[in-house]
């Protein structure tokens, strides 16, 4: 299956007139370029990035996106990801994540356990213990020596819930894994390139952006 990579590149006053003012507005945005389409049937993943002269916003999708009505005509590109981009050997990457672990949740009176808390994982040698746990999920391993883990800002934001009508803030930690990696399992690398890694990845965390260094595997 193919992919579609959309990147977007809009000015802060742009962003501010369309009021992308936190995760969730850029969540809601990104759903106007999948018109009709209901959330269950996400097929897509997203990354922004301050750039310093303003914002740039990826969309990697099965399909094509519409261009979002606030979306200025000539800032939106999008290109074909073929799929002989995944049959490399090493890839250098860059991974922002969400990345967190959960806590044992204590048992009620009936001896259940509750639902279990997710907290952030901050520490160097957590992140480093968390991104090789997901790269032997994923099919890769990566480069100690090139290997850095960059902190993001925590990302604020506030949602309407349909249940309740009543607007809630949440929280989302931010961590960017930059080096090298090398694919130890084509498959399950494939299946990652197209889905993601790790938690909120409707919030614009999990893609893989990737940079081929190395020959087509045989």
């Amino acid at each position: 299956m193919s992919l579609h990579l959309t990147k977007i590149e809009i000015d802060y006053e742009t962003a501010h007139k369309a009021g992308l003012r936190d995760a969730y507005a850029w969540h809601q945005w990104a759903w106007q370029a999948f018109p009709e389409r209901p959330e269950a049937d996400r097929d897509f993943l997203t990354r922004l990035d301050d750039t310093g002269d303003g914002f740039r916003f990826l969309i990697q999708s099965a399909t094509a996106p519409q261009r979002p009505g606030t979306c200025p005509e000539d800032a939106l590109e999008t290109r074909e990801i073929s799929a002989k981009f995944f049959q490399h050997g090493s890839y250098r990457f860059s991974l922002l994540v969400n990345p967190t672990k959960k806590l044992a949740a204590p048992r009620d009176a009936h001896g259940k356990r509750r639902n279990a808390k997710r907290i952030p994982i901050s520490t160097r040698e957590n992140l480093l213990e968390w991104i090789a746990r997901k790269g032997t999920q994923h099919g890769f391993l990566t480069d100690p020596a090139t290997l850095q883990t960059i902190p993001r800002p925590r990302q604020v934001f506030v949602k309407k819930s349909t249940a309740d009508s009543q607007r809630h803030a949440g929280l989302h930690s931010a961590t960017e894994f930059v080096g090298i990696l090398k694919v130890t399992d084509p498959a399950a690398f494939l299946a990652a390139g197209h889905s993601g890694i790790g938690s909120a990845k409707a919030f614009g965390f999990g893609m893989l952006c990737l940079s081929p260094i190395s020959n087509l595997i045989p």
